[in-house]
C-alpha cells in the first residue's frame, strides 16, 4: 500500500524529471511497493549517475536537506555504498538521490548503472515511473544481510512467485 503523501510527492517528482534528460529509476521499498511488494514505502530513494544527482539537487533545491556530494555508507562497520548522496524532503517525505551508486561485493566495488539502462516502466495514478527490476533488488537485499533486509527479501521473493503463478 503506498499512501497517498507518497503518491503526491512521487507525482512532483515525475512532473519535474519527465521533460528533463536525466537517467533515473525509482529503488528502495517505493520501487517494491510500486511492483506489489507487500511494504509500505516511508521515503523514496532515486538512483540516477552523477550529472543527474547534480541536476537533481538543482531542480528540487528548495527542498534541499543535505545537498549532493560524494561519500560511502558503511553497515555493520564495513564500507558497502559509494555515491554522490543528496537528502531532500518534499512534503514531508524524505527523498534520497544516489549518482553513481557502487555496492561492494568481496573486493570489488560494483556499479550500478545497468539499472538506469533498463529500468522497468510501471503505469501509476496517470505516471510512468521507471522502477528497478525486483530481481535486481533482491540480489542487494540479499548481500546485506540485515535483519530488516532479510523480511524485505522473503517479501519480493513472495512477489516474484506470485506473479509467476498468475
Amino acid at each position: 500500500m503506498v499512501q497517498k503523501k507518497i503518491i503526491k510527492v512521487l507525482k512532483i517528482i515525475s512532473q519535474n524529471l519527465k521533460s528533463q534528460k536525466i537517467r533515473w529509476v525509482l529503488v528502495g521499498s517505493a520501487s517494491l511497493a510500486l511492483q506489489g511488494v507487500k511494504i509500505e514505502p516511508k521515503d523514496i530513494d532515486i538512483l540516477t549517475n552523477k550529472e543527474g544527482a547534480f541536476k537533481i539537487n538543482e531542480l528540487f533545491k528548495k527542498y534541499e536537506f543535505k545537498p549532493v556530494e560524494f561519500g560511502c555508507l558503511k553497515i555493520g562497520g564495513r564500507e558497502m555504498f559509494k555515491s554522490y548522496l543528496g537528502k531532500f524532503r518534499i512534503k514531508g517525505v524524505k527523498v534520497e538521490v544516489m549518482g553513481n551508486l557502487k555496492e561492494k561485493l568481496g573486493r570489488k566495488w560494483n556499479y550500478l548503472y545497468k539499472r538506469l539502462k533498463s529500468p522497468r516502466i510501471i503505469n501509476f495514478e496517470g505516471m510512468k515511473l521507471p522502477v528497478s527490476p525486483l530481481e535486481d533488488q533482491l540480489k542487494s537485499y540479499s548481500r546485506l544481510g540485515r535483519k530488516k533486509d532479510l523480511i524485505r527479501v522473503q517479501k519480493i521473493k513472495t512477489a516474484i512467485a506470485e506473479k509467476l503463478n498468475k
